[in-house]
């Protein structure tokens, strides 16, 4: 496939919803950890850039974390930040409508770790929080590994006008996945490793084009089946540049 191309040959907008940089525990040698390693990778395959989170806030300080984000993308206009939250009890973060600002303002977007942070997604520990993201328009992303169907349906439930994407999931999914998509229209899933048979035609048949968000979840994986799901997807070609990037700008209040 060629770098950045769709399977006509035309040109694609590529926006990545879920990348990552900074060190973690057990790196393997081929994988990058720094703004510089992320940016060659999307470059050698044509995606123009995306939400970036950092490791730290997945494995120690989701505050560190975020700091350290920040000082890295500020000089990467390719990159918008992806922070790292918390519930606001334990006072480890800023409260949660100041930091909900900040992330608007940054264009950014939000991204939860409840299962490896130990909190409950439900409204008496994490409400005000989502809240606080749905009063500004900051997309809620969350790995599918970190919660349980259920808890998204709560979420979407409690808070229908926050947009919520949910990444990494697998080819056994539809079954929960329609259900929610039929009853909360605000809720994605990122085209990445979601992969029934005739899949992304399904989700663009019957809830549209824009409830799919394209990710690569690089360093983790690679970039080229994620590109190959979106490329290859028998969609219109409009559909596709929806997928591939015009969705997370959307989601971001942006125009393309």
């Amino acid at each position: 496939m060629a770098s950045g191309s769709d399977r006509e040959g035309g040109r694609l907008r590529w926006l990545d919803c879920n990348a990552r940089i900074g060190a973690w525990s057990n790196p393997q040698p081929e994988q990058f950890m720094d703004a510089a390693g992320l940016t060659d990778a999307w470059d050698r395959v044509g995606i123009e850039g995306g939400l970036v989170y950092h490791a730290w806030g997945w494995e120690w300080s989701p505050a560190r974390a975020n700091e350290m984000l920040l000082e890295e993308v500020a000089a990467e206009p390719r990159m918008r930040p992806c922070y790292v939250a918390l519930p606001h009890a334990t006072h480890e973060m800023e409260p949660v409508l100041r930091f909900a600002a900040q992330v608007r303002q940054s264009r950014g977007a939000v991204r939860i770790f409840p299962a490896k942070h130990g909190w409950s997604t439900q409204d008496w520990c994490a409400g005000a929080l989502f809240d606080a993201l749905q009063s500004t328009s900051v997309p809620l992303l969350v790995d599918i590994t970190q919660v349980s169907w259920d808890a998204i349906a709560g979420i979407c439930a409690g808070h229908p006008r926050l947009n919520v994407i949910v990444l990494e999931t697998f080819y056994r999914v539809d079954r929960m996945v329609y259900p929610l998509m039929e009853r909360y229209p605000k809720l994605h899933l990122e085209a990445n490793t979601y992969a029934p048979f005739l899949g992304p035609e399904g989700i663009v048949s019957n809830f549209g084009a824009e409830r799919l968000v394209f990710g690569t979840a690089m360093p983790e994986l690679d970039a080229g089946g994620p590109m190959a799901l979106v490329s290859y997807a028998d969609v219109s070609e409009e559909d596709r540049a929806k997928i591939a990037g015009g969705n997370l700008l959307r989601l971001l209040g942006e125009e393309e």
